[in-house]
């Protein structure tokens, strides 16, 4: 097998959790033969790179930080035109102040910047070797599929970093709170539903809005406020709900939030529902009365 082959054959494995990126450090580490390979970002501030993941040989290590300036990243990130830097051989003479890689010995540094998909850098992968490195179609070939390939990852794991977040805290209310996505269907919902509906959350979870409501109330008053949301508008509105008997109706006012990703795509919907039933009644009372 050759080194593209095994390097392949080590992103090719199934992942859904940060183990990708290991293996993808492991396999660009295998196809440039450098000692290092790491997954790197800058700071908010523009100051200090951000070492997510290193991989020394064969062993995956800690993160580490170290600033940017006088750093061979910043003048990655500094050029005008183009993704990739090589710096093939005498790195500490090219950076005399930067004491990281004359700690460790690096004499070569190659990198590739990771664009989003308006060519915003994301981060970028770099490898360093105490050797030199020579410019090659393979290397700098597998340098630009892999930042590619982890730019989509990536973006990936911090939809669902952001979206476990909000599972978190929508779980942890009482009130009416839930996660819809694109199929209507309910993927979080919070304890509020179980009182309302009768049934566990695990018994909710899954089941569409239709399911859950009846098919004509998600046809005539949900589905559209659903879409509307999809397409990018924030609502509020005041309705009444019929849950299972022996539950008497209830009047809720309703937010509905369209969830934006990271790369400004709408995933599902954020709803929250308040019950102000008593508060319906009393200004329904106070009208008859007049």
């Amino acid at each position: 097998m050759t080194d593209i082959e095994e390097a392949l054959a080590l992103l090719a494995a199934p992942c859904t959790d940060e183990r990708f990126f290991q293996r993808a450090l492991k396999a660009l580490a295998l196809v440039t033969q450098c000692r290092w390979a790491a997954f790197g970002q800058l700071s908010q501030d523009r100051q200090t790179v951000n070492i997510l993941w290193l991989c020394d040989g064969k062993q995956v290590k800690p993160g580490f930080t170290f600033p940017l300036h006088g750093s061979p990243c910043e003048n990655l990130y500094k050029q005008q035109n183009g993704t990739h830097l090589l710096v093939a051989r005498e790195l500490q003479k090219a950076f005399p102040t930067f004491s990281l890689i004359r700690d460790i010995g690096a004499q070569s540094y190659q990198a590739e910047l990771i664009l989003d998909e308006r060519g915003i850098a994301l981060g970028h992968i770099l490898v360093m070797d105490t050797l030199a490195q020579e410019e090659n179609t393979k290397s700098r070939e597998f340098f630009r599929l892999l930042a590619q390939r982890i730019g989509i990852e990536y973006h990936r794991l911090l939809v669902s970093r952001q979206l476990n977040l909000h599972k978190e805290m929508i779980r942890a209310t009482r009130h009416m709170m839930s996660f819809v996505d694109h199929d209507y269907r309910y993927r979080i919902v919070s304890q509020g539903y179980e009182a309302t509906f009768g049934l566990n959350v695990s018994e909710i979870e899954g089941k569409t809005v239709a399911e859950l409501h009846g098919e004509d109330a998600f046809q005539i008053h949900i589905k559209p406020l659903l879409d509307r949301a999809l397409r990018g508008e924030t609502l509020h509105t005041q309705h009444w709900i019929y849950p299972p008997s022996p539950l008497s109706p209830m009047f809720l006012s309703v937010h509905h939030n369209p969830y934006i990703a990271e790369n400004n795509e709408i995933t599902g919907v954020i709803i929250s529902a308040h019950d102000i039933t008593a508060l319906r009644r009393a200004e329904t009372d106070t009208a008859s009365e007049r």
